[in-house]
């Protein structure tokens, strides 16, 4: 009998461990996946939403490297990532600033909060709007730094901080240190996608 029961108690240890191998098996895949992915994430390998990223791109006149850069470094590609000032989304749009203008100048209703998550939505309107300071700063060399400002930091220091020549340079006017940080990032990840990002 006691045989019986060593043998019983060995079975059951096996099953135990086998099973606490399986769990632990499938916890390292897990990690690994995810690790991955939030890896690909943050080094701006992320592809997921290249095709939208191209469309939206090429509608409202934008270089699509350019607006990949401003989604990794805005929201480093994750859809459901809210700011500390209400910025939505992929591309951090601000409900009642960009939104609020993208409707009134396409004569629609302003979209319900809850589909600025959607990543057409914010990417349409985030490119529009970026796109937008695109060109109210073509006139200046460094108009992608100026569209930068804008968008991070608003119109009107972005009027503060333009040369006063349009081929004079523009970062060493920034006075915001996270600002210049945020042009920074998105123009060196802006050159590295001119070189690894082959758009046909």
């Amino acid at each position: 009998m006691a045989r019986y029961r060593r043998k019983s108690n060995r079975k059951q240890y096996a099953t135990l461990l086998m099973f606490a191998l399986i769990i632990l098996a499938c916890g390292v895949v897990w990690l690994c996946w995810k690790g991955a992915d939030a890896l690909s994430s943050y080094t701006g390998k992320n592809a997921n939403y290249d095709a939208i990223i191209l469309e939206a791109a090429r509608r409202n006149q934008v270089d699509p490297r350019l607006l990949k850069a401003v989604i990794w470094r805005e929201s480093r590609f994750d859809p459901s990532t809210r700011g500390k000032a209400g910025e939505i989304g992929l591309m951090q749009i601000m409900p009642k600033q960009a939104v609020v203008d993208w409707a009134k100048a396409k004569k629609r209703s302003v979209p319900y909060r809850g589909t600025l998550y959607d990543p057409e939505m914010n990417i349409e309107i985030g490119s529009w709007y970026l796109g937008r300071a695109i060109r109210r700063w073509s006139k200046y060399r460094e108009c992608y730094v100026l569209a930068l400002c804008e968008y991070n930091a608003g119109l009107t220091r972005a009027n503060k901080w333009k040369p006063a020549n349009p081929a004079g340079s523009v970062r060493q006017k920034i006075s915001i240190p996270s600002t210049l940080n945020y042009v920074n990032d998105i123009m060196d990840r802006y050159e590295s996608y001119k070189k690894t990002w082959k758009i046909k």
